[in-house]
């Protein structure tokens, strides 16, 4: 006989269990479907403003037939917004235009409706923000406020509450003695097994995490919101478009259309466990993710700005579901402050840093724990393990960013990343630009990942242009650029502001001129002439800051040299922040990045393009000021996407300052050339050895160009036939 009393109590909690699960699932779905409506309401009103745009005129060249177009305009009918919105029978009561030209006009206006429609992707002018707008806003946060809590799990509640449910209807001759005595036997049998399915589940930890998930996102969405839906969206624009992708049921790019059908299949078939992320994965992103898992030892190339890290963290999240214990990640110094704070602040995933002064420590506390390791590629040499203690540790999987660090089989830090990857079953590289020069290099990348593969590449195949290349290496490297996944990203616009020598010393440039000296020509624009006098270059850029401060803009200024960061320092006074140098350690850099996006007034953050350019996301700015051309197009492109990123909800402007009469012509001329094959070799992901026109000269043959040929120019006899480009400040 059963012990009534303890089956009552458990099918009790089972309902319980059920409720909550299925109010949470159903929480879920209403606020979802009540966001897509809004969505829907908020993109029709971007689609009509487009139709507005489009003068009446345009209705000519749709169709053969002859439109009174001036009789439209007499009647108000200017553009296609408001054809769209009149009736056919309205038209057609427009003196001079027939029921048939009527109901033309009308079909066009709607195809073009239609095809903007299907066009554009909704975005939200932070600028500019609708009614509509600001009602999606709202129901987003709201939503998001319970997703953050579900953690990708919604789709699991309502399937298991049915299940309990069901079951509980099954194990009722089991809630009193009365109804055990009077239920046959079959279905006290049923009961039975209902009881011990019942069991099952609810001891089952899976359930249990998510039963707290479930009252966590209850509770959270009980609790009155503190920051505005507005304000929350310009800090977390990346999450907010993440939930409106998911709602939309918009299917998006995701970058594959170089794989083939048997190996997406094969990608589509991961199930991927992000429940230890505290945020919504974009669709391409879990594609990433899915990707690495599948393959297991795979190259992520993704342009900047697209969260490889969060890929990265969606695959530990899927093998720390699965029972993984150990995995290793290892980045430069300058990055290692980055992956710190968005392990902390978009998972739950457990992490040691194993770097400084205390790293002996911190290994041995990884080695007994388990974790992520977090490390440098130099301290990792400082491990001093054996191959076999490696063996031992049984690392899962290894994330190595900025990949190219490794990309020379013969430095030490490559050797020992060798031993590492070579003990464990699965590797993730992450590099924005792991193509940028040759063919031998990204096949080096390939056979620290697999051997193998890397062997039987085909070097003609990887030559012969984009597509060959990315179809013929699609199993293991992945990379999407910001145009193809980012459709909400907004638009960036670059200008070159063209300056003068005026108040600068051109004597010290023509000097330089003459004696090689190619860092101090570059630099004379924004030499005073003498003290108390401000150079043109200067004098512009704080009219762009002057000018972005007054319209609410926050600014980042780059520059290549020190002395030009002190001077412009000095100018902009307590509107600046910084300077960002490669003297400041990561830790305070990321302290002063937090500060320029804290701070509620415009401020200037003063950076070096060589350390502020990379590892930083600095969405708060949206006007960039690049004081000199760069010799590298990737110094120029990695520093504009420190802002123009994934999260960033204004448009971005670039202003270049150049002064034509000088080697800044000379180097925005050379610029133009890199960054076509740039776009060409990186951005495409093609490596192309055998082309001739990706082989670049080094940084110190072209400075010996860009001497000799100001001073063929000038006619200036050199000085000195020793070219130096080394900055002595």
């Amino acid at each position: 006989m059963p012990n009534f009393k303890d089956t009552r109590e458990t099918l009790g909690k089972a309902e319980r269990v059920a409720s909550e699960l299925s109010a949470a699932a159903q929480l879920d779905a209403s606020l979802a479907t009540r966001t897509k409506t809004t969505l829907s309401k908020a993109k029709e009103n971007q689609v009509l403003q487009k139709l507005a745009e489009i003068p009446v005129e345009n209705l000519k060249d749709a169709t053969d037939s002859k439109i009174r177009v001036e009789t439209l305009r007499k009647y108000g009918l200017t553009n296609v917004a408001a054809i769209y919105h009149s009736s056919e029978s309205q038209i057609s009561r427009i003196s001079g235009i027939s029921d048939e030209t009527a109901s033309e006009i009308k079909k066009i206006a709607t195809q073009m409706h239609e095809a903007i429609a299907e066009s554009i992707a909704y975005g939200i002018n932070i600028e500019s923000i609708s009614p509509d707008d600001l009602k999606l806003l709202d129901n987003v946060q709201e939503l998001e406020g319970v997703r953050s809590q579900l953690r990708g799990s919604q789709e699991k509640l309502q399937p298991i509450a049915d299940n309990l449910n069901s079951a509980v209807r099954a194990a009722r001759p089991l809630r009193s003695r009365f109804r055990w005595i009077f239920s046959g036997g079959d279905s006290r049998g049923k009961a039975r097994e209902a009881y011990e399915e019942i069991n099952q589940v609810l001891n089952d930890p899976s359930t249990t995490s998510l039963i707290g998930m479930a009252k966590d996102a209850l509770k959270a969405h009980e609790q009155p919101r503190t920051i505005p839906s507005e304000q929350d969206f310009k800090n977390r624009a990346s999450d907010y478009y993440s939930v409106l992708e998911d709602v939309s049921g918009i299917k998006p790019q995701i970058g594959h259309k170089h794989f083939n059908s048997e190996l997406i299949e094969k990608i589509e078939a991961e199930i991927l466990d992000s429940s230890a992320i505290n945020a919504t994965l974009r669709k391409y992103q879990i594609f990433g993710s899915k990707f690495a898992l599948a393959q297991n030892r795979v190259i992520l190339g993704d342009e900047m700005g697209l969260g490889k890290t969060m890929q990265a963290l969606g695959m530990l999240s899927q093998r720390a579901a699965h029972g993984a214990a150990k995995f290793l990640i290892v980045c430069p110094a300058s990055v290692l402050v980055n992956w710190q704070r968005e392990i902390e602040s978009r998972s739950n995933l457990t992490f040691i840093k194993v770097h400084g002064e205390d790293q002996k420590i911190s290994l041995m506390t990884w080695i007994q724990r388990g974790g992520i390791a977090l490390t440098t590629f130099d301290t990792l040499k400082a491990f001093d393990l054996t191959d076999e203690e490696i063996e031992l540790l049984g690392v899962d999987t290894i994330i190595v960013d900025e990949a190219h660090y490794v990309k020379n089989l013969e430095t030490g830090r490559t050797k020992t990343i060798s031993r590492w990857l070579a003990r464990a079953p699965r590797a993730l590289f992450m590099t924005g630009t792991p193509l940028e020069n040759r063919v031998s290099e990204f096949v080096n990348l390939a056979s620290l990942l697999d051997e193998e593969f890397a062997k039987n590449l085909n070097h003609a195949a990887l030559a012969a242009g984009v597509d060959a290349f990315r179809k013929h290496v699609a199993p293991m490297y992945l990379r999407r650029n910001s145009s193809e996944v980012l459709k909400e990203l907004p638009e960036i616009s670059e200008i070159s502001e063209y300056c003068t020598w005026n108040d600068a010393d051109y004597e010290a440039y023509l000097k330089s001129v003459a004696g090689g000296n190619f860092m101090g020509m570059r630099k004379a624009g924004m030499k005073p002439i003498r003290d108390g006098v401000m150079p043109n270059k200067l004098e512009r850029l704080l009219e762009l800051t002057e000018e972005a401060f007054a319209n609410g803009q926050k600014v980042i200024i780059f520059s290549y040299f020190r002395d030009v960061m002190k001077l412009v320092e000095g100018a902009l006074g307590d509107r600046a922040m910084g300077p960002i140098n490669g003297s400041v350690s990561p830790k305070r850099r990321q302290e002063i990045v937090d500060q320029f996006t804290a701070s509620a007034e415009p401020k200037a953050l003063i950076g070096q393009i060589q350390a502020a350019g990379t590892g930083l996301n600095i969405q708060a700015a949206s006007v960039i000021i690049l004081c000199e051309p760069q010799i590298k197009p990737s110094l120029e492109v990695q520093a504009i996407a420190r802002a123009h990123r994934m999260g960033q909800v204004r448009p971005v402007q670039v202003h270049r300052l150049i002064i034509p009469d000088g080697i800044d012509d000379l180097m925005m001329k050379m610029l133009a050339r890199k960054q076509h094959e740039f776009d060409m070799y990186a951005r495409e992901s093609e490596l192309a050895n055998s082309a001739s026109s990706a082989k670049d000269l080094g940084d110190e043959s072209l400075a010996k160009v860009f001497v000799m040929e100001e001073r063929k120019r000038l006619n200036i006899k050199a000085v000195s036939d020793e070219i130096t480009i080394e900055d002595n400040e």
